[in-house]
């Protein structure tokens, strides 16, 4: 579990006494020429989380307020000497906030509007994002002045009575680039992706580096995020967590891995990329394939036999999966097609059950999850992978008979160009 740490080095117990308002540091533009571990006024004491190494997730009520706006978690991106490059405020998403009826999210997207109005002296200027950016239809406006620029973007689904609020969020920057985002247009090339590939001499390592870390946070949005972190690696940052969230009908209970594939499948075509499964057809098909190996095995430990509806309980029992599914014959098998795409700088999205085999540190002990495989070493036999969690989750390892034993379904978004 991440430790909330603050921004100035205080302790715990002052974590909100110093935090002020951003808005008069907006207004002036001082926010964006001062580094925040000199700024006192406004982020001592503020509580955050490290994403990357310039980035850090600032939880809804930990020190950070705009107003009177309503702020859920906050993302502050900043260069090497700690200004600030980018803000962007979640005021609402439903995998934080649970889901919002349509009255709901319009009064809290007009007290927004109303709020950031006052604070720029101006009315927002409504402005159109090409879904080639964002994926989804959003609804936007921005405050553009010399001091900086702000971007209101909010995002649902449905009409009055099927609606469903998705997200309602603001950007801010020192200016327009600052908060643009790559679209398709962005997108690799297959040729490019290969020089991503890294070997450590040392420890005989070969992984992808480079792919961007996204923070769910405490949502369930394993299977979002991990995308997200694939197009971002890709150049198309523009498709975060909260844009696929909304086309896989996440909430915060999580994403089938059968939404998940059918949203990737529908996107994928201008995004010049194709969705391939590596284990299967179809997750029917991988279900049943799963448990003719799991009896094959329980037949030989004397163990009871089990139907595709016994899924996923029976995928807990650690010595059945190990030799059904963790044996020499079988790993070198399922390691074949992950390596072929690390290889080519290609990561691969990796549905796994949590809870069978030991793992430190993770805020989601058991049950199903995404996660991603960026590498392998074939010396010590592990397989190497990162997790949707931020700092400390970028690389870890496991042994190959491990991850092949836990897995349920693997993906990869691939190129096509």
């Amino acid at each position: 579990m991440q430790k909330l740490i603050t921004l100035m080095g205080l302790g715990a117990a002052c974590a909100t006494t110093f935090a002020g308002d951003m808005v008069d540091g907006l207004r002036s533009g001082d926010i964006w020429s001062e580094p925040v571990d000199v700024n006192r006024q406004v982020f001592a004491g503020v509580r955050y989380m490290r994403v990357d190494e310039n980035t850090v997730r600032v939880p809804s009520d930990k020190g950070l307020t705009i107003g009177h706006l309503r702020m859920g978690e906050v993302l502050l991106t900043w260069d090497d000497e700690k200004i600030l490059t980018a803000i962007q405020v979640m005021i609402y998403n439903k995998g934080d906030d649970g889901e919002a009826d349509k009255d709901i999210y319009e009064e809290l997207l007009e007290d927004s509007l109303h709020e950031l109005n006052a604070i720029f002296g101006t009315k927002g200027k409504v402005c159109k994002i090409s879904r080639r950016e964002s994926a989804v239809a959003l609804k936007a406006w921005e405050w553009e002045t010399e001091k900086g620029v702000a971007r209101l973007e909010a995002s649902y689904t449905g009409s009055r009575k099927n609606f469903k609020g998705e997200f309602i969020r603001l950007k801010l920057g020192p200016d327009k680039d600052s908060i643009s985002k790559g679209s398709s247009a962005d997108a690799a090339h297959r040729r490019d992706l290969k020089s991503n590939v890294k070997i450590d001499e040392l420890s005989g390592d070969v992984y992808i580096d480079g792919i961007p870390m996204v923070d769910q946070g405490s949502k369930g949005y394993c299977v979002p995020a991990s995308a997200a972190r694939i197009f971002a690696y890709y150049g198309m940052d523009g498709v975060d967590q909260h844009a696929l969230a909304q086309l896989c009908d996440s909430s915060n209970g999580g994403t089938s891995t059968q939404d998940m594939k059918s949203a990737l499948e529908a996107i994928s075509r201008k995004f010049h990329m194709k969705v391939i499964c590596l284990t299967g057809k179809n997750e029917t098909n991988i279900i049943y394939d799963f448990i003719a190996d799991y009896n094959k095995a329980a037949k030989k430990l004397r163990k009871q036999q089990a139907t595709p509806m016994d899924w996923p309980e029976v995928a807990n029992d650690r010595e059945v999966l190990l030799l059904a599914r963790g044996n020499k014959r079988y790993v070198k098998k399922w390691l074949a097609s992950i390596r072929k795409n690390i290889d080519a700088g290609v990561p691969v999205l990796w549905c796994v059950t949590l809870g069978i085999f030991p793992e430190q540190g993770l805020p989601q002990p058991d049950g199903s999850h995404m996660r991603l495989i960026i590498g392998y070493n074939e010396e010590k036999s592990t397989l190497i992978y990162s997790d949707s969690w931020g700092s400390g989750h970028e690389r870890k390892s496991m042994p190959l008979r491990h991850a092949a034993a836990m897995t349920f379904s693997c993906y990869v978004l691939r190129p096509s160009r």
